[in-house]
């Protein structure tokens, strides 16, 4: 009996680590948490097509701010695919792009910068947006996104959404490309950069 009440009260010190935030630096970096069953049900939905089931999860999960950042912004930006695809509902451009904004500034979630930032490139919304989608991939590769910084070393290059910096926009997207990001290693080759990978 007593075996089974020390096993009891350790699972539940374990749970309680596993889900309180770190309060100080002493015991490392936060961990992000994983989907509760909330999320995970609607991950599902999505799969299986039930597309109002999952809108309301996330949506509820995004607006509830009381969770971790990484948990809501998540949550914001799968909202916000629904919207920008129109699955199960009338396409909303506008609304998904709130949803991005949200989750990419003030949730700092990177993924939604680039979603934002392609409808705003190659304007699938009636709205192509050089400059805003340019501030996007910035965002995204200061969140440490290499694709957000190939994306933005390319605007840079080209001189789209501002002004025009050879030298900047190709250090960008060969940084990027030494990492291992495949979408700016096809943008160097494209431009006819060397390969800096391994120097």
């Amino acid at each position: 009996m007593k075996a089974t009440s020390l096993f009891f009260a350790g699972l539940v010190s374990v749970s309680a680590l596993t889900i309180a935030p770190s309060a100080s630096a002493q015991f490392g970096p936060e961990r992000i948490a994983k989907p509760d069953a909330d999320e995970l049900y609607a991950d599902r939905a999505m799969q299986k097509g039930w597309y109002d089931d999952a809108l309301e999860r996330y949506s509820e999960a995004c607006a509830d701010k009381s969770q971790q950042r990484e948990v809501w912004s998540r949550n914001c930006r799968k909202a916000g695919h629904i919207y920008r695809r129109g699955l199960g509902i009338e396409q909303d451009y506008e609304r998904a792009r709130e949803l991005y904004d949200t989750s990419c500034f003030d949730g700092r979630d990177a993924d939604s910068c680039l979603e934002q930032a392609h409808v705003s490139f190659t304007g699938n919304d009636g709205n192509q947006d050089y400059e805003y989608a340019r501030r996007l991939y910035k965002r995204a590769c200061d969140l440490g996104n290499q694709t957000g910084c190939g994306g933005y070393g390319s605007m840079v290059y080209r001189g789209q959404g501002g002004m025009m910096n050879r030298d900047e926009g190709k250090d960008y997207i060969q940084r990027a490309c030494e990492t291992g990001d495949t979408w700016s290693c096809e943008r160097a080759r494209g431009y006819g950069f060397p390969d800096r990978r391994g120097l």
